[in-house]
C-alpha cells in the first residue's frame, strides 16, 4: 500500500424515459473539455467562504493554499490535500482543506474522473471524521439539483452515488448493479435519493489501495448514470488512454461498460432535462457538519475515539495526512446538441509559490 509521505514535493500552482435509455448504444459525444496536470488551476476556483453544510472546516483561497502546500501538481496529477500537521482549537471554524469547482457549468454529457488517490485514513477506521466528495451542483442548490458521484463520511468502505432535487422527485435504481440498493428513492431535499454500492474498492482506503480508478457518470435527459472502474481491474478501451489525450471524439456503447454502479431514471414526475441545470464540477474535502458529524454516534469506531466528530477532528491531525485527492484527469465530453458549457469567470491567475 502506497501512500503520500509529505506534500513537500509539490510543484507551483499555476493558478490561474428510462425504456429508451436501457436500449441506447453508440452514443456519439465530443471532448470538450480535458482537465489535468497542465490546466486544471486555470479552469477551476477556489472556494473560501463558510461552509454551507456546517462542517468543522476552513476552504482556503488560492494564494493561501498555495503558500501552505495544499494544492498543486503532484506525481503528474492534481493534489488537493488538507492541514495534518496542526491541532487546531476547538473553539475556531476548522481544519484548514480545499474546495474547488469548476469554472464552467454543463447541462448533460457524459464525465470521466481519473482519479489516483481520495481522502481517506490509512485504514477504514482512521477515515473518521472526513466527508470527501466529487460531485456536480446548480447554482441555485436543489431547484437545479445535484449529482453525488463520489461521497461517503468517517469510517464507510463503500461509495453512495446520491441526486438532491426538489420535489416531487421518486426514482429507482432498477438497471444497476445488485450490489448497489436505493436506501432512499425520493431525491428532493437534503438527504436525496441514494444508492449505496457494496464494491470493496470504490471507496476511501480500499480504492487508494487498489490505485484508485476512473468514476463515469452520464447525464442525458433520460437518465443519469455511473460506473466505476478499478484501475486493478481492466479498464474499457475508450477509457483508458493517456490521461492528458487529445482525442475529440468518442463513439460510447454503454453496455460495453457493463451494468452501473448507480442509475436513476426519468420517472413521470422528475424528469432529469427539468430538474438538473447548469452544473460545475466540484472536489472537496469537508469535515463532520451536517453529515459526518450529525450521525458521528452511528458509527462505533469513531464515537470509540472521540465524544464528537469536532473534538476527534481538531486534536489529531496526523489522520489527515492521507486525506487528500490525486486526480489525474477529468474529462467532460457531451453529444453535439447539448448547450454550449457557459464559463463563469475568464480571468487566470498567475503567482508561484
Amino acid at each position: 500500500m502506497v501512500y503520500r509521505q509529505t506534500p513537500a514535493r509539490l510543484l507551483a500552482v499555476a493558478l490561474v424515459s428510462s425504456t429508451a435509455m436501457m436500449a441506447q448504444a453508440a452514443s456519439q459525444y465530443t471532448l470538450v473539455d480535458n482537465f489535468n496536470a497542465s490546466n486544471f488551476f486555470n479552469e477551476f476556483t477556489f472556494f473560501s467562504e463558510a461552509d454551507p453544510t456546517s462542517g468543522y472546516v476552513v476552504y482556503l483561497d488560492a494564494a493561501t493554499a498555495n503558500q501552505r502546500s495544499l494544492a498543486g501538481y503532484s506525481e503528474g496529477g492534481i493534489f488537493l490535500g488538507v492541514d495534518y500537521e496542526n491541532v487546531t482549537d476547538i473553539s475556531v471554524a476548522g481544519r484548514a482543506s480545499i474546495r474547488v469547482e469548476s469554472k464552467k457549468m454543463y447541462n448533460r454529457g457524459l464525465f470521466v474522473a481519473d482519479i489516483a488517490h481520495m481522502p481517506a485514513g490509512v485504514t477504514d477506521d482512521d477515515s473518521c471524521g472526513l466527508w470527501p466528495a466529487y460531485w456536480t451542483k446548480g447554482p441555485k442548490w436543489l431547484d437545479d439539483g445535484e449529482i453525488d458521484i463520489i461521497e461517503g463520511i468517517n469510517n464507510m468502505s463503500e461509495n453512495a452515488v446520491t441526486l438532491h432535487t426538489q420535489a416531487p422527485c421518486v426514482l429507482d435504481n432498477t438497471g444497476a448493479v445488485d450490489t448497489t440498493f436505493v436506501k432512499r428513492p425520493d431525491c428532493s431535499g437534503g438527504v436525496g435519493c441514494l444508492a449505496q454500492s457494496k464494491s470493496d474498492n470504490n471507496y476511501g482506503a480500499r480504492f487508494n489501495a487498489a490505485g484508485g480508478g476512473i468514476y463515469v457518470h452520464e447525464w442525458t435527459d433520460d437518465a443519469i448514470t455511473a460506473w466505476f472502474f478499478s484501475h486493478s481491474q481492466p479498464i474499457p478501451d475508450s477509457l483508458s488512454g493517456s490521461p492528458n489525450s487529445s482525442s475529440s471524439t468518442l463513439t460510447l456503447d454503454t453496455t460495453n461498460f457493463g451494468t452501473p454502479l448507480a442509475k436513476f431514471s426519468s420517472s413521470q414526475d422528475c424528469s432529469m432535462k427539468g430538474k438538473f441545470n447548469n452544473h460545475n464540477i466540484v472536489f472537496n474535502t469537508d469535515f463532520c457538519g451536517g453529515w459526518a458529524g450529525v450521525d458521528w454516534h452511528l458509527y462505533p469506531p469513531c464515537l470509540q475515539r472521540a465524544k464528537t466528530c469536532e473534538e476527534w477532528v481538531a486534536n489529531n491531525p496526523s489522520y489527515f495526512e492521507t486525506a487528500y485527492w490525486l486526480i489525474n484527469s477529468v474529462k467532460v465530453y457531451q453529444p453535439v446538441d447539448a448547450p454550449a458549457a457557459k464559463r463563469e469567470d475568464k480571468h487566470t491567475l498567475h503567482f508561484t509559490a
